[in-house]
C-alpha cells in the first residue's frame, strides 16, 4: 500500500563543490581537467540511460544532485522521478537554469507527460551540468549561454546540442553519451572536432555502430534496473 525507495550512501561532495575546487586550481582547464569533467559526464549519462531505458524520467538533474565518490558521479534525489508514460499533467518542478524552458511552456499548456518525451528534458539538464563544469556557473541563457573560459569546441558543441530547442537536441542521452565517449577515447581531447563526433557522422569510439535502445515507456517504469555487484 506504500511506495518507497532506498539509495546507497555516497560519501563525497556534490558536483558544485567539486567543480569550484577544479576551477580554483587554475584559470584554465588542462587536458587532465577535461578528462575528469568528461568522465563525470559519462557516469551521469550512463545512469540517466538506465532510467530512460526503464521508462523513468529523473526530472531534477543538477550539480547539487550529483555526488562525486570514488571518481564516479552518482545521481541522487529521486523525489521527482516520473514514469515517462504517466497520464499526469506536466509540472514545472525542477531547478531554474537546469530545467528546460520547453518543459515550463508545455506544462502551462496543460500537456500530459506521455504526450512528450520527458527523457529529452533530462538531456537538457545533462547539457546544463556539462556547461556548469566547463564554466563554473549556471547557464543563465540556456542553449544561448556564452562560454567565457577556454574549452574544446567539440565539447561546447555537445553542450549546445543538448540544450538546443526540444526538436533539435539529442534524441536521447545514449546519443549524447556516444559523443562524450568519442572524445574521452581520443588521443587528444582538444584535437577532436565537432565533425568527428558520431552524431555528426564521425566514427563511434570502438569503430563499431552502437544501436540506440528502442523507446519503451510502460507506466510502471519497465524495470528492473541492473543488479549492482
Amino acid at each position: 500500500e506504500r511506495f518507497w525507495y532506498a539509495m546507497p550512501y555516497h560519501k563525497g561532495d556534490h558536483l558544485g563543490v567539486v567543480t569550484n575546487k577544479l576551477h580554483e586550481k587554475s584559470n584554465e582547464l588542462t587536458e587532465e581537467n577535461m578528462q575528469t569533467i568528461l568522465s563525470y559526464q559519462q557516469s551521469l549519462l550512463q545512469t540517466l540511460n538506465e532510467y530512460h531505458t526503464a521508462g523513468l524520467w529523473h526530472k531534477d538533474v543538477k550539480p547539487d544532485n550529483i555526488i562525486i565518490h570514488d571518481g564516479d558521479a552518482h545521481l541522487v534525489d529521486l523525489g521527482l522521478v516520473t514514469p515517462l508514460a504517466s497520464a499526469m499533467t506536466l509540472t514545472t518542478h525542477g531547478t531554474e537554469y537546469f530545467r528546460d524552458p520547453e518543459l515550463v511552456r508545455q506544462s502551462m499548456r496543460g500537456v500530459k507527460v506521455h504526450q512528450v518525451d520527458g527523457s529529452k528534458f533530462d538531456v537538457f539538464g545533462a547539457g546544463a551540468v556539462l556547461y556548469f563544469m566547463l564554466e563554473n556557473t549556471f547557464p543563465a541563457h540556456g542553449g544561448l549561454s556564452d562560454f567565457s573560459k577556454e574549452s574544446p569546441e567539440s565539447i561546447r558543441w555537445i553542450v549546445r546540442r543538448a540544450m538546443a530547442d526540444y526538436d533539435k537536441r539529442y534524441a536521447s542521452v545514449e546519443e549524447m553519451l556516444i559523443d562524450i565517449e568519442t572524445i574521452l577515447n581520443a588521443k587528444s581531447i582538444s584535437g577532436v572536432r565537432p565533425a568527428d563526433l558520431p552524431s555528426m557522422g564521425g566514427e563511434p569510439p570502438s569503430g563499431q555502430v552502437r544501436r540506440l535502445p528502442a523507446k519503451s515507456t510502460p507506466s510502471t517504469g519497465g524495470g528492473p534496473f541492473k543488479t549492482r555487484a
